[in-house]
């Protein structure tokens, strides 16, 4: 497993803070958006495709809503992760 790399430009949002899961094949970043909300996003490590790419990679499987306030995403990311072990 690589190290993740957040692709804040893809993303449209820069992170604040991350959680992983107990394994740590699954990680989820919070952040703010540019107009001040807050989301998150969910990656999980991928090897689907690993016999084609030659490995497995990080890939996006959730992202969140838009959240006034950063501990509300940061409480529905938490939940989000806890159901990926």
């Amino acid at each position: 497993m690589t190290e993740f790399e957040y692709p804040e430009e893809s993303e449209g949002f820069k992170e604040i803070d991350r959680f992983y899961s107990e394994s740590r094949s699954t990680i989820a970043i919070v952040g703010k958006k540019p107009d001040g909300t807050f989301t998150y996003a969910l990656y999980q490590w991928d090897l689907t495709d690993a016999e084609y790419v030659g490995g497995g990679y990080w890939s996006c499987c959730d992202l969140g809503g838009m959240y006034g306030e950063y501990n509300s995403a940061q409480k529905e990311a938490k939940q989000a992760i806890s159901c990926h072990k």
